[in-house]
């Protein structure tokens, strides 16, 4: 109970703090919007869901669920100070979402952001105790977690992740022009941990932020089907935005995974041309296709995997690895950033991406960096 207490009283200092932090943040687009939408975002990431009723009801239970009371202030500050607790944190304190993540890791290597919170909170719970404890404030439930799981207090760190770091993603869910419409956000999970320095940036699991620009679905006299997608940025254990394009490093992965056969459970998805016919012939044995086509539907399956790199220089917050779980194995990948120069060295996507070195020692952050990707599923090629 002594405990309990102790908890409760760490958290309402930082929700005071976050309530000032909401008004103070670099980037206003990480808290905005009106009550109604910032309301719905909160649901989202405790609940996966938006509920039903009138803002002053659902805030109340959003209150009572995270910190077991009402937070003091108007509902624009209250809206604002717990999207600040769930995504952004203060200098003092990480975020719930980042502490989230790192107990996450260390119990699976892993993390399933595309969950919502108090799912990704039960499960932990369950596995590690048998049992969720459902019914007690969400906080407390993570920050006792955390103390059974690792020593000190989570904590993060600012660490510049360099221009041009090849990732690897995985499709989650199938693409096909039959069923995808503009607006729509696909789901990519990045399948190997990033860390810089022995600081955990971005865990295997994270979402890449993806959007069908646009569709055109098979028309009549056999016209085919295409689909644009946008591959706008990498979600971290930060809040800092991680903007990633199609660029001449993640071609390389690409083709280096063709031909060692590293396909996902569909096909190696590529930028530039495209070619769906190269690319449904790298489908799993036993498989007509990786990319199934039927008709005039091209379809990408959940599984396929893709490569991305980020467009520039960017500084984000990371977790310093403990060194009782910090990672020694001694074939992984790594890479010295040099100024204006590319990571070298052969890209193994079977590993964790691990950068070492002065990473801040890069006089031109941002400097002529492209921003944005089109990932475009051409039209239909027979496959022969």
């Amino acid at each position: 109970m002594k405990t309990a207490k102790i908890f409760l009283a760490i958290i309402l200092m930082f929700v005071s703090s976050a309530c000032l932090a909401a008004d103070a943040v670099d980037d206003p687009d990480l808290v905005q919007g009106s009550s109604g939408q910032m309301m719905a975002q909160i649901e989202k990431i405790i609940y996966g869901y938006v509920a039903k009723g009138g803002l002053i009801e659902r805030l109340g239970k959003v209150e009572e669920d995270l910190f077991g009371r009402s937070l003091p202030g108007t509902i624009a500050e209250r809206h604002a100070a717990i999207l600040t607790f769930l995504e952004i944190g203060t200098d003092e304190q990480p975020s719930m979402l980042f502490k989230l993540g790192v107990a996450e890791w260390v119990v699976n290597k892993r993390i399933r952001a595309s969950e919502s919170a108090s799912k990704r909170l039960e499960d932990l719970e369950v596995n590690l105790t048998g049992a969720s404890r459902n019914g007690n404030p969400i906080v407390m439930r993570v920050e006792s977690l955390l103390a059974t799981l690792v020593m000190d207090p989570v904590t993060s760190q600012p660490v510049l992740l360099p221009g041009n770091t090849v990732m690897k993603f995985r499709f989650m869910d199938e693409l096909s022009p039959a069923k995808s419409k503009k607006g729509d956000y696909v789901r990519l999970e990045l399948t190997n941990d990033i860390i810089v320095n022995q600081c955990l940036v971005a865990p295997a699991g994270s979402l890449l932020v993806t959007e069908v620009r646009d569709v055109k679905r098979p028309r009549m006299f056999g016209i085919p089907g295409e689909v644009r997608l946008s591959f706008n940025e990498l979600k971290p254990l930060g809040p800092q935005k991680t903007p990633v394009y199609l660029g001449k490093e993640s071609e390389n992965a690409v083709k280096e995974a063709r031909k060692t056969g590293d396909r996902g459970e569909g096909a190696v998805i590529g930028a530039g041309a495209m070619s769906i016919a190269g690319a449904a012939l790298l489908g799993p044995v036993g498989l007509v296709s990786g990319v199934f086509i039927r008709g005039n539907s091209i379809k990408i399956p959940a599984g396929s995997v893709t490569f991305v790199q980020t467009s520039g220089d960017v500084v984000v917050s990371a977790y310093p690895i403990p060194a009782s779980i910090q990672v020694t194995e001694p074939s992984i990948t790594t890479a010295q950033p040099q100024q204006n120069t590319s990571q070298t060295g052969t890209y193994n996507p079977d590993r964790d991406t691990i950068i070492k070195g002065d990473v801040f020692n890069r006089n031109a952050y941002g400097a002529n960096t492209p921003t944005g990707g089109d990932f475009e599923l051409p039209p239909e090629q027979p496959v022969r």
